[in-house]
């Protein structure tokens, strides 16, 4: 074997550890991540009741009553989640512009 196959092994070993390791170590994603992914979902499914419903009404299988009614809980969980998301998202920001004003205040430090 000559030193450029085995430099070529060694970098490609040290790739797939760098690739394997957080599954070695059983990570899952941070908290504001996770959090994130979670609201994601939840409106992605609002959303996708919504629709559900108005298909169902175009069908005729809903009342007119039962079709308003679901709708607007629908729209109104829909809204909730869209809130949250701008709060977390809000949250973020600050955590960003806090770690931002962190690293410069540690910057403009005599070193």
């Amino acid at each position: 074997m000559t030193l450029g196959s085995l430099l070529a092994l060694l970098a490609t070993a040290l790739a797939v550890g760098f690739a394997l390791w957080p599954l070695r170590r059983g990570d899952t994603a941070p908290e504001p991540i996770a959090a994130a992914q979670d609201l994601v979902s939840q409106r992605n499914a609002a959303l996708h009741d919504i629709r559900d419903v108005d298909f169902d009404f175009e069908l005729g299988n809903l009342s007119d009553d039962d079709y308003r009614d679901l709708r607007d809980r629908y729209k109104r969980h829909a809204v909730d989640v869209l809130k949250a998301m701008n709060a977390q998202e809000g949250r973020l920001d600050d955590e960003i512009e806090q770690a931002v004003a962190a690293l410069r205040r540690g910057r403009s430090s005599p070193t």
